[in-house]
């Protein structure tokens, strides 16, 4: 198995699936150094092995091959992510000739045909058998991917490939296969979330039959079937909130995305305490994302009936360096029980959000003139986000006016829109919560079983 991210941890370490495989196989992982090191310092390396491995900076034949691959997919799929990404950020000449090029030829051809040409040519060109050694001295059954396109997991992909192991993959998540990943032709199985995930992956790489691609749902959600061990008393205590007060979630995202959060929050909390547009019994808890640990939240907090719950990336690491704490899953699970609504940018808890009936406010606007960067609004357009917006689950706001009026109904209302945000989690959450850890152990153990009983070529 390889493990490259934080995300990784969490998804397989953290939710139970490393520890579940155990009872069926020896596990062998296979970490970049950094990787290596925070398995250990969290106990990780109990009852399995871990091989690290440093692959060393990725070749510049390799980087071609993936920018070229990547363009023909987002070209070949028409992708309304690509174009934005066009619109607003310029491109150097050689990528603007390229991308004309390419999409010449995809005019007058076949997207997938030509996908499939360069795909042959990079496997063919940038090799690799460094590690080969490891697959042949261990024999695995499988070779589990928990990552795409990223150098450290191609190279041991090919590697896996050259000692004649199959590998299996599952896409971290469901925004991935259309924005940040390239998946593989290869694979014997690829796990995936939802049917909305399976039916994009047959869509766009019609190598795979329906039956290779399996839903397992989503692990690290699998803690939100519990109900959280405290009150929302003690809940509100963790954060400095007034039990009294109703509170609302608000999700940040990274400040390379939308680094004016702090201003929206801040005129929030003012027409909060000015209670002359909704209640005024309200709180925000500041809930960072795992790569927003941005600092000028921290004025608010003495203002205004604030709380924050802070990320564990201090600002001096890189986001490469991020390692989810062991509690990260239960502290959105009650973040999100204990809410009354949430609020944030296009962001998956939008679904988590669904999964617990809270309603949704998107921010789909900049206070202030943005330079270098993407409008707020345009990220609901998104390839991976417009079919969530298409589902009427939530409420687009594109000024503080807006907000306001959002907020206002779902506090006096909080069933608005509860049949739409139904239908959102029947599409997006493939198995029922609490499921989906024991699925992919089980999903491994039969691959792995079939495997087996085929006679060797």
């Amino acid at each position: 198995m390889s493990v490259s991210l934080g995300w990784a941890i969490r998804n397989f370490f953290q939710t139970g699936i490393v520890e579940g495989l155990r009872s069926h196989f020896e596990v062998i992982i296979i970490a970049t150094p950094k990787a290596s090191r925070s398995l250990r310092e969290l106990g990780y390396d109990r009852g399995i092995k871990i091989i690290e491995v440093d692959t060393g900076e990725e070749p510049s034949g390799w980087k071609l091959f993936r920018q070229l691959k990547k363009k023909i997919y987002m070209e070949g799929r028409q992708s309304a992510t690509e174009a934005i990404w066009e619109k607003y950020f310029p491109r150097p000449f050689y990528q603007k000739v390229g991308g004309k090029v390419i999409k010449s030829v995809i005019r007058i051809g076949d997207a997938n045909r030509l996908y499939n040409t360069v795909e042959r040519l990079d496997l063919r060109i940038n090799r690799d058998k460094r590690f080969t050694y490891l697959f042949r001295e261990h024999q695995p059954a499988i070779f589990f991917a928990t990552h795409a396109t990223a150098y450290f997991e191609e190279c041991l992909l090919r590697n896996a490939r050259e000692a004649h192991v199959p590998s299996v993959f599952m896409i971290l998540s469901w925004d991935h296969l259309s924005s940040k990943i390239l998946l593989d032709q290869g694979h014997h199985a690829v796990l995936v979330w939802n049917n909305h995930t399976k039916q994009e992956v047959l869509q766009t790489y019609p190598h795979y039959r329906p039956e290779q691609i399996r839903i397992m749902g989503i692990p690290q959600y699998d803690v939100y079937a519990e109900v959280p061990n405290i009150s929302y008393a003690e809940w509100c205590r963790k954060y400095g909130l007034d039990p009294a007060r109703r509170t609302i979630l608000f999700s940040t995202m990274p400040q390379s995305r939308h680094e004016q959060q702090h201003i929206i929050l801040e005129e929030l909390l003012k027409t909060i305490i000015e209670g002359e547009k909704f209640p005024s019994d309200l709180q925000v808890l500041i809930k960072c994302h795992p790569f927003d640990n941005f600092k000028g939240y921290d004025a608010l907090l003495s203002k205004y009936p604030a709380g924050i719950h802070r990320n564990s990336l201090d600002p001096s690491q890189s986001q490469e360096d991020w390692i989810p704490a062991p509690t990260e899953m239960e502290a959105s699970r009650d973040a999100l029980y204990y809410c009354a609504l949430n609020i944030n940018i296009f962001s998956t808890v939008t679904i988590e959000a669904a999964y617990f009936d809270k309603p949704v406010v998107h921010i789909a606007f900049d206070p202030l003139p943005i330079k270098n960067r993407i409008p707020c609004h345009e990220y609901y357009n998104w390839d991976h986000f417009k079919p969530i917006v298409d589902t009427g689950s939530t409420i687009l706001v594109h000024n503080y006016e807006e907000l306001y009026k959002a907020i206002d109904k779902f506090i006096s209302t909080p069933a608005l829109l509860a049949a739409q945000r139904k239908l959102l989690i029947d599409k997006y959450i493939g198995r029922e919560v609490g499921t989906a850890s024991t699925a992919v152990v089980h999903e491994l153990v039969r691959i792995c079983n079939t495997l087996k009983s085929k006679p060797s070529s």
